[in-house]
This record gives C-alpha cells, structure tokens and sequence, in this order.
C-alpha cells in the first residue's frame, strides 16, 4: 500500500488478517504466484480445470523459501494462456491429465521449461513438484534460478527425472517428507506477528515515541497515489555532519 509507515504497518496487517486475508511473499526468496488461465470452467477450450489446480498448487507451496523467487503457472489447454512454460513450474492441461514442465524463466536470461512428465493424474503431478521443488532447495545455490540451476546440473534434465521420477538417488520419501513438514508447520507471517510483542516492537520510526510518525520521509502525489520523494523534490540533499572529538592529553 504506497505510503503506508512503518508504525501503521500492524494496523493495516491486523484489518486484513481479521478479514481473512494471509500474508503473501512479493519480495521473499520465496513462491511468488501461480498464474492461471480460467480453464475449463469458464474457457470453451479448457480440458481440465487450471483455476482449482493453481490455487491447490499456491495455498500448498505458500511461504516456501528457496534460493530464489518462484514462479509457477497452470494452463487449461495447449494454447497457454498462463504462459506456463515461462515459470519454474509449469503446467498444461491434457485429455488425458497434465504435463509438468520444469525450469522456466522471463527476465534478463529467458528459458522455456523443459518438459518432465505427461498425462499425469493430480496426486502424481503433486507429488513430482514436491520432489522437484525440494531437491532444487536443497541442492541449488544461493539466488540461483531453477532455470540456471538445471543448466549447470551434471546431467541435467536427465539427472533431475532420474532423481525425481525413476528415485535413483533412493530421496523420493524423505523429499515428499520435507515437503510435508513445510505444509503442517506453515504460518501466516502477519497473523504470527501480530501475537508477538518483540516482532511488533520492530515497526516503530522511534524506541521512545512508537506511535510518533518520521518526518524526515516525505510523499509527493502521482497518478492518484503518493510515493517517496527525491531527494530533488524535498528540496535538498542531506549532509552527514561530523561530530568533533575532543583530544587528549
């Protein structure tokens, strides 16, 4: 919300938590969203419902932190409305189920996701992203892409469906394990939060005066809203002053 402060942070959180809202993840290394068309239900094209399997896929994988951001995206049909083949996890419906892609990327260096497994029924195509996403957690760098990340794997695709489908490593159970272990421990940040004294201390411009507002921040309206001035438009640009020190002796 553009010009929201820091100290009304709580207040904003605690109306939206109450009305049923969760906290999302549009900065975190972390799920971002999951794009989908509308699917069967509203699409003369759609061949499996694309809306229920998106929100199954982001309500199940929400807060999930990773090396990277991730993307995903649930197509109806072959026409790809959802753009699918463009995220980390894509998927496109088929007559007979869904095909999984994986490694897909937009941005600076672009990459179609590769194609893993097709025709697969909803619990096996779950399952598949349970695996991929957690061997990608464990075994990526640092702010590394599953795009990068399977380029740079020694066998690649081939490595990533050995591991993932055919369980050559013998870690299908325990990656499913972790994955589970995520989903029953998931909390919402916002609500978590809000119960906490200490956390709530942090969002405050000063220790002394809570409630009292930085009026060193300035807004300057545009296109109906308000954004952070420059420092041009505040009129000036702020000096640091050196404190002297006395010498001694």
């Amino acid at each position: 919300m553009f010009g929201a402060r820091l100290e009304q942070l709580p207040e904003i959180w605690k109306e939206l938590v109450d009305a049923g809202f969760e906290s999302g993840q549009a900065y975190g290394k972390s799920l971002r969203t999951v794009k989908s068309c509308v699917g069967s239900t509203w699409c003369r094209f759609g061949v499996q419902d694309s809306v229920a399997m998106a929100i199954n896929l982001e309500l199940r994988y929400r807060g999930l932190r990773s090396p990277h951001k991730l993307k995903m995206g649930v197509s109806g049909c072959a026409r790809e409305c959802a753009e699918a083949r463009g995220k980390d996890v894509g998927v496109i419906a088929t007559d007979k189920g869904w095909n999984l892609y994986v490694g897909g990327n937009g941005g600076f260096l672009p990459a179609h996701a590769q194609l893993l497994a097709q025709d697969l029924d909803d619990d096996t195509l779950i399952k598949y992203i349970d695996r991929y996403l957690m061997y990608y957690i464990r075994t990526a760098d640092r702010l590394q892409r599953t795009a990068r990340w399977q380029e740079e794997l020694d066998g690649g695709l081939k490595h990533i469906e050995d591991v993932i489908i055919h369980d050559s490593l013998g870690i299908a159970d325990d990656l499913e394990a972790a994955m589970a272990r995520h989903i029953d421990t998931y909390q919402d940040e916002w609500a978590e939060t809000l119960k906490d004294p200490e956390r709530l201390r942090r969002f405050r411009s000063f220790v002394n005066a809570p409630d009292q507002k930085d009026e060193a921040i300035a807004f300057v309206p545009e296109r109906g809203q308000i954004r952070p001035a420059t420092n041009e438009e505040k009129g000036g640009v702020l000096i640091a002053s050196t404190i002297p020190v006395r010498g001694q002796g």
